[in-house]
């Protein structure tokens, strides 16, 4: 066991999963909604939720035992966020890209199979759609979850696709595990990935993977979306496919250095 393994904080980060469960689609939630999305058994999601109430992070409401981050919590975050400039220097480069090309533009960061919304800007007169705040099983069947699956290890590219649910949005989506890691493998070859239809009807989206700057392991994507009624597959690769890397390329300088958000 290494000495950072040893000194790393079990009830931490119980806590500070318990916090990330709160976002826009899910303000509020319950003492049994948390112990279920976390694994936890009663007990210990009830200390840990007394915990960050007592701290001020958490609210209980008596009646209806609902759950909910404090101002406290935004005040927290917005601390952070103003110790750190990266956000910043991404939305800048993001702004440029959209403004230069009018296209969709989507930033994500993908932590325990979760893709996270960092930052979206959207084309301007036309029809698009982009994932909300947080998004589950659809590391699959979206541009920015094949381009992250395909910064992974080989080994570890394995051992993910067979531990995950392969769901059908469209008649497009891939439900075959060895159809994915095919495709997965071509997208590690030629440094982008594509979704055609594959989340959603008429949204064709064009991605790739955002690498931490220091450890090269994949902590998230950049992806172009468009709609099947303005663009075909061929011209967005055309068009698209070296820009999308080479915006991907800048994005994973401006991260934070040193993390693995898997």
């Amino acid at each position: 066991m290494s000495k950072e393994k040893y000194y790393f904080s079990k009830s931490l980060e119980k806590g500070l999963k318990i916090l990330a469960l709160f976002n826009k689609q899910t303000p509020v939630l319950t003492q049994s909604e948390i112990a279920k999305r976390i694994g936890l058994n009663m007990t210990s999601t009830y200390r840990y939720i007394n915990t960050l109430a007592e701290l001020g992070y958490l609210e209980k409401d008596a009646k209806t035992k609902e759950i909910r981050p404090t101002i406290l919590c935004q005040v927290f975050c917005n601390n952070i966020m103003r110790a750190t400039d990266h956000l910043r220097l991404i939305k800048k480069l993001v702004d440029r890209v959209h403004r230069e090309n009018n296209i969709s533009i989507d930033v994500v960061a993908v932590v325990d199979g979760v893709i996270r919304r960092l930052y979206n800007r959207e084309a301007k007169e036309t029809l698009t759609y982009h994932l909300p705040e947080s998004s589950t099983h659809c590391l699959h069947n979206t541009a920015l979850g094949k381009a992250f699956l395909s910064s992974l290890a080989d080994d570890r590219l394995i051992e993910r696709i067979a531990t995950m649910e392969l769901s059908a949005r469209t008649e497009k989506s891939i439900v075959d595990k060895n159809q994915l890691l095919t495709e997965i493998r071509q997208v590690k070859t030629r440094g982008y990935a594509i979704s055609e239809e594959e989340y959603l009807p008429g949204l064709i989206a064009i991605g790739a993977p955002l690498c931490d700057p220091i450890t090269g392991k994949g902590v998230g994507a950049v992806s172009f979306d468009f709609s099947v009624l303005q663009h075909d597959v061929k011209t967005i690769k055309t068009q698209y496919a070296e820009l999308v890397r080479q915006t991907a390329r800048t994005l994973s300088e401006l991260l934070p250095p040193g993390r693995n958000l898997k």
